[in-house]
């Protein structure tokens, strides 16, 4: 870290670059927010079209975790693409992929791992949310939804994996070592 700047990080060519904290911004909450709002409208109607158009009760757990999940992975895939986008300038590693194909960058720059690790620590929490509702409720684990639980860590590895990568070709298009 500078003394100049804390959220700053000096690479090995002497430029600096922007720390995670400081890369979350009113575009990428505002994309998230967008996101947020079509995948969890989205998953709300799949996951309870029988409240939805009235024949049974709204689950407030479900629909708030239906937005909320999308919102928290969104703004953190976008962060870490970006982030990677400037390290990777930073070290002058941006190879071929960004004039290749989307899919070539989606298995590059260490993206799979961290969309991996993302969406395993958002499904572990989500299992433990929905497990705890249903224990709380007098459940118990032969109760418990199944299907929330695979999309809550499915969908994140898929999204997370197209935000990122999304975000890294942006900002790498961008040329981020002017930042």
């Amino acid at each position: 870290m500078t003394a100049q700047n804390p959220c700053l990080l000096t690479c090995g060519t002497g430029r600096r670059i922007a720390t995670f904290a400081s890369l979350i911004s009113r575009a990428v909450v505002g994309r998230a927010g967008i996101v947020a709002v079509v995948l969890g409208s989205g998953l709300t109607l799949a996951n309870q079209s029988g409240a939805v158009f009235g024949q049974h009760a709204l689950e407030l757990l479900p629909i708030s975790l239906a937005y909320l999940t999308p919102f928290v992975v969104a703004v953190v895939s976008q962060t870490l693409g970006i982030r990677q986008a400037h390290l990777t300038a930073c070290r002058q590693q941006i190879s071929d992929h960004l004039q290749g194909s989307f899919f070539a960058t989606a298995l590059s720059y260490g993206i799979p791992s961290r969309t991996l690790l993302l969406a395993l620590v958002i499904g572990a929490a989500n299992t433990a949310i929905v497990v705890s509702a249903t224990m709380v409720d007098g459940g118990d684990l032969a109760t418990v939804p199944t299907g929330p639980i695979g999309q809550a860590f499915v969908l994140p590895m898929l999204f997370g994996l197209i935000s990122q990568t999304v975000s890294f070709r942006r900002t790498s298009a961008r040329s981020p070592q002017e930042d």
